[in-house]
């Protein structure tokens, strides 16, 4: 009977000693295979923090480099290579751009009771013109016929007409730079070829008014542009202007 029990006894032990070994190599694998899949991951998740990190951080200071290399490179040649400026206009250079005359300018009669957009030339004749030409003064000197030694049939002729049989018609001066003086000389046109004959009148306008001309008469015209605006203008003189009226 005590045999028997200790037979019994041992292999209660043995069946005991071989369940546990059992479940030690059982547990041991899972463990193993736990451990294993918690390491890798941690490795991985840290070496792509670290790479995203250290990528971040190359980027900012790429980028941050970069800008402030462009910046200072911009700035410095802004700075070493100034546009260049426009020359400044003086006002004397001014004046002999737009209005700088080396000869008497053309003069134009208009009607101021006519609603016809017509006008008259006239070409100067006698006179002395002078111009500022750097820093000197040329003068040109210019000879033409006397106003009763007007050829009639060459003669500039203006057509005045009738307005309610008045004695005489107002016209309007214009010129690329107005005289500041005229003189304005009248003959009858009877007087042509006496060198002698007085005017009927002389009439000065000191201002732009408009001139009053009659029919059948001789005329001399006498601009004069001041002297003493040589340094507005750069140019003066006088000249004189002949036509007859029909």
């Amino acid at each position: 009977m005590k045999k028997r029990c200790a037979v019994f006894t041992a292999l209660l032990l043995l069946s005991l000693t071989a369940a546990c070994s059992g479940r030690t190599a059982a547990q041991q694998p899972e463990s193993s295979e736990a451990e294993s899949e918690i390491i890798p991951g941690s490795t991985d998740e840290s070496g792509t923090e670290t790479s995203s990190d250290t990528s971040g951080e190359s980027e900012t200071e790429t980028s941050s480099d970069t800008g402030s290399k462009a910046e200072t490179e911009t700035s410095s040649e802004a700075g070493s290579e100034p546009a260049p400026a426009s020359p400044a206009v003086g006002t004397s250079e001014k004046a002999h751009v737009d209005v700088l005359l080396t000869a008497p300018p053309e003069i134009t009669l208009s009607d101021s009771l006519s609603s016809a957009n017509t006008s008259f030339t006239l070409h100067s004749g006698t006179g002395e013109w002078s111009w500022a030409d750097k820093d000197e003064i040329t003068t040109s000197v210019a000879c033409g016929s006397a106003p009763l030694d007007m050829d009639p049939e060459q003669a500039a002729t203006l057509d005045v007409p009738d307005y309610n049989r008045l004695d005489s018609v107002p016209y309007l001066l214009s010129c690329v730079v107005l005289p500041d003086r005229i003189l304005l000389r009248e003959w009858d046109i009877q007087d042509l070829g006496a060198a002698e004959a007085e005017p009927l009148s002389e009439t000065e306008y000191s201002e732009v008014l408009p001139i009053e001309l009659k029919k059948d008469r001789v005329y001399e015209l006498v601009a004069t542009w001041e002297e003493e605006k040589l340094d507005e203008r750069f140019f003066f003189g006088e000249a004189s202007y002949l036509f007859l009226t029909e």
